[in-house]
């Protein structure tokens, strides 16, 4: 099984790339492969780590809330609104991690970081329901660019790919009632890196990117399908609301 594609990056580049030991997280992180970089950043788009880097990503969804991966713990502190990994955008600080209590290595990998104090830049909302199978979606991260564990590092500039949503089936180990199933291959896919970052339809968030999907050849990006935790499921949505107005 290919765990989060964002965590094994962050596992195994680490200490090569960022001179400290990774925090505690799923196997692997994901990057974008293939897509291209944006011009601008969106508002909400954010990248997630602590003082040694940047190892995962995430979306604004409330002006001290940003979401992410659960496998993604552990961050001290959140740069906001910036294209760029290391600068620009705000560089916020974290006052609380609160994990999906449901989240248990598959499914539910959603999890919510606090921070110190509002941002200025402006929430993604979340849609009011998933995206139908074949409709176009747009995928967000600071991923690697190549395809196998630590290959590279993270990309230092923001990129997005667009792709289509595929069928539950097609996605091997998914849990089709809290995640989406979108198609990817070696050239075009999210990989080590990109975990927790946002899948867009329409401007409006529907899903979290968690992992790649079972399958042959699953530890290299877009050998099998991406899986993302979908925002809009009722159980999803509604944790993601309860706790940011608790």
């Amino acid at each position: 099984m290919k765990i989060s594609r964002l965590s094994a990056t962050v596992a195994g580049l680490a200490l090569a790339l960022l001179g400290l030991t990774a925090p505690a997280q799923a196997a692997s992180t994901p990057n974008i492969v293939g897509g291209g970089t944006v011009s601008s950043a969106p508002s909400w788009a954010a990248a997630v780590g602590d003082s040694s880097g940047m190892w995962c990503s995430g979306e604004l969804v409330a002006k001290q809330w940003v979401l992410t991966a659960g496998h993604c713990d552990g961050a001290t502190q959140i740069r906001i609104g910036s294209k760029n990994l290391n600068s620009g955008g705000t560089l916020a600080k974290v006052s609380k991690w609160v994990k999906n209590p449901k989240y248990n290595g598959d499914g539910y990998d959603f999890s919510l970081y606090k921070l110190t104090a509002p941002v200025t830049q402006t929430p993604i909302q979340i849609a009011s329901s998933s995206p139908a199978v074949g409709s176009k979606v747009t995928l967000y991260g600071f991923g690697q660019t190549c395809g196998t564990q630590g290959c590279g590092p993270m990309s230092s500039t923001l990129r997005s790919l667009t792709t289509t949503t595929a069928s539950d089936s097609s996605c091997g180990g998914i849990v089709g009632s809290v995640e989406l199933c979108f198609s990817t291959t070696v050239s075009a896919s999210d990989c080590y890196g990109d975990s927790g970052g946002p899948a867009v339809v329409n401007g409006m968030l529907v899903g979290s990117d968690s992992r790649g999907a079972d399958g042959p050849g699953a530890d290299t990006c877009g050998k099998t399908k991406s899986i993302y935790g979908d925002a809009t499921a009722p159980a999803i949505s509604s944790w993601i609301k309860s706790t940011i107005s608790g």
